[in-house]
């Protein structure tokens, strides 16, 4: 933790010197808010469940809603009031764990009774309940300023369902009920001591919030009910930053995540309605943009909008957008039922269909099968690295069936081995029962069987004993006179391992001894000797793999507790940040060297 907040540290400190470049545009950044339009507005219903559906225990329709909007400059005024109300609560909870933490650690060295830090511990909750509840009428002064202390916080830990009643909300009022249950409960000290040292250990406590009303969203007629808000952001940055008063005017756009549900609207394999219509605000003159998709397994089969713009792919009919530079937008109605997306790439069955009919000298060819190593090498090395059906499924109709391994055949008939599969594979990441390989990994995956954009291995089982294999993959080839895209299926162009070796290293995968092999082509990670299959430390950097945070750390660097070296943590900030700064070599060596006084160095 103190390595990481001083390397965060000296990251917002090279940001406000100056000496950055501009990563991919986020939501905390001036250039996103650009072309924003007013309203942004995405729906996703939530896929049915067909293999646990029956009608006992069937579940009702739900999903997810993403909303970022402008906000008005008074709903933007009263959201910075929460800011600054809800940050100074964070500091008062800060103060109320390190004052715990003073008493909690004075009984475990002995210099305090158990029993009057229990009594100290109750009269330093509710001194600070107490201040807590000043901040609910609290008054904002003109002369308060929002700091970047408080725009990072608040993107992190913001409360989003304090702007439904303008109520600042904050970690510590369920900290203290906690603290406070705990306190009048009937257990020992010792007891209330551990589960007092656990509470004030919480960063995040999950608050279970429904809120009614909003827009009109209803499915087969009933209304949907909002829950679990989550806030996402709010921007642009130099609408916050400064004095409240000289802030008046500037609008924010905020963001937020929202889970929907529709109370006793069953979720069946049937037709049903949905409908929407943001009826309390006039959009005339506002930009507008609006999604709305369905889960796998079911698509729009008629929709109605008053939106000038609608946008729809004729082939994934289970998403509609539409949008508006100026009109009153803000309903829609649909109509949706069974089925799927009709890519001109072919499903699982399509595929199986279409290997019978490809020949080669006179063979009927049909979906590879794996049953050996040495087939398995074969087909890996015709493949690019796209991903390839196989002709593997999972029948439910075996009486060895049991998710998420049990029960998958060849359409061959042939045994079906389990050695094949990818790390923590399969796993039925929803109604996954097709086989596919992954061309780039060389490993078998379970999938969805509706699926665009996959590759086809087919295999001819020739008279003489010898199989014949071929990779094909879809290629779109454009028309000049007909003046369209002319879909066919191609062999592909396989991906040597020299090849994903380069690829794996220009994406930065590890090379703990830097001989130009990726840690994951290498059979000895750290050149010691040792191949990695019988090596407790495959980079050599005294953390055993178990225990190792950050594997491939290379050869000489030293590192920490967690296994981690310098460069590799401003590399992991790198990633989280979007982009690091452009360091100059002065204070790139003074960085690291400020990370290097945390270390712990390993012998």
């Amino acid at each position: 933790m103190f390595r990481k907040a001083l390397a965060l540290s000296l990251f917002v400190s090279l940001v406000l010197s100056g000496i950055f470049f501009s990563p991919a545009y986020k939501a905390e950044e001036e250039e996103f808010y650009e072309d924003q339009p007013y309203l942004h507005y995405e729906l996703r219903i939530h896929e049915l469940d067909t293999k646990s559906i029956n009608e006992e225990d069937s579940n009702d329709f739900s999903g997810s809603v993403y909303m970022r909007r402008e906000y008005s400059s008074e709903e933007s005024k009263n959201f910075r009031e929460l800011l600054i109300k809800s940050y100074k609560i964070s500091i008062l909870d800060e103060e109320y764990i390190q004052n715990i933490n003073s008493i909690l650690t004075s009984v475990e060295e002995g210099t305090m009774d158990a029993e009057k830090g229990i009594d100290d511990i109750s009269n330093l909750t509710t001194t600070y309940d107490g201040k807590a509840k000043t901040f609910l009428d609290y008054e904002i002064t003109t002369s308060e300023i929002v700091t970047l202390d408080m725009i990072t916080w608040v993107r992190e830990n913001f409360v989003m369902e304090s702007t439904v009643d303008e109520i600042p909300r904050g970690v510590i009022s369920m900290r203290i009920e906690n603290i406070n249950e705990t306190l009048d409960s009937e257990g020992d000290i010792a007891e209330k001591i551990n589960d007092i040292e656990y509470e004030i250990t919480k960063e995040h406590y999950h608050r279970e919030t429904t809120i009614n009303g909003g827009p009109l969203l209803e499915i087969n007629g009933v209304q949907a009910v909002w829950s679990n808000w989550e806030f996402e952001s709010v921007g642009p940055t130099s609408h916050l930053l400064g004095g409240v008063s000289s802030q008046n005017d500037n609008r924010l756009w905020i963001g937020q995540w929202m889970h929907i549900e529709f109370p006793n609207a069953t979720h069946t394999s049937g037709n049903h309605t949905l409908k929407f219509e943001w009826a309390d605000e006039d959009f005339k003159g506002k930009e507008t943009s609006f999604h709305v998709g369905l889960g796998y397994g079911e698509v729009f089969t008629n929709i109605t909008t008053n939106g000038n713009d609608i946008y729809r792919d004729d082939f994934e009919s289970d998403w509609f957008s539409f949008y508006s530079d100026n009109n009153t937008v803000g309903s829609f109605s649909a109509n949706f039922g069974p089925g799927y997306p009709d890519f001109e790439t072919y499903s699982w069955q399509e595929a199986v269909d279409y290997a019978s009919t490809l020949t080669y000298n006179g063979v009927n060819g049909h979906l590879a099968t794996i049953t050996t190593q040495e087939e398995a090498d074969l087909i890996y090395s015709l493949l690019d690295g796209s991903s390839y059906w196989l002709g593997g499924f999972h029948n439910m109709s075996n009486p060895d069936y049991l998710e998420p391994s049990n029960g998958w055949e060849w359409i061959t008939g042939e045994p079906f081995s389990q050695e094949f599969w990818g790390e923590g594979e399969p796993n039925e990441a929803g109604p996954e029962d097709c086989l596919e390989v992954w061309g780039f990994d060389k490993f078998l995956n379970d999938n969805r069987c509706h699926m665009g954009w996959m590759g086809l291995v087919v295999e001819y089982e020739m008279v003489n004993g010898s199989n014949h294999y071929e990779a094909y993959v879809p290629m779109w080839n454009w028309d000049i006179e007909n003046e369209t895209d002319v879909f066919s299926m191609v062999l592909a162009m396989p991906l040597s391992d020299a090849e994903r070796n380069e690829i794996l290293k220009e994406q930065g995968d590890p090379d703990a001894d830097d001989d130009g092999i990726v840690d994951i082509f290498d059979e000895d990670d750290d050149n010691d000797g040792i191949d990695d299959e019988n090596d407790m430390d495959d980079d050599n950097d005294g953390i055993d793999d178990e225990n190792d945070r950050c594997s491939g750390t290379k050869s000489g660097e030293t590192v920490d507790e967690d296994g981690c070296s310098a460069s590799q943590i401003i590399g992991e900030l790198s990633d989280e940040e979007g982009g690091l700064p452009g360091f100059s070599f002065l204070v790139s060596i003074i960085a690291v060297l400020g990370l290097a006084i945390l270390r712990k160095p390993r012998m």
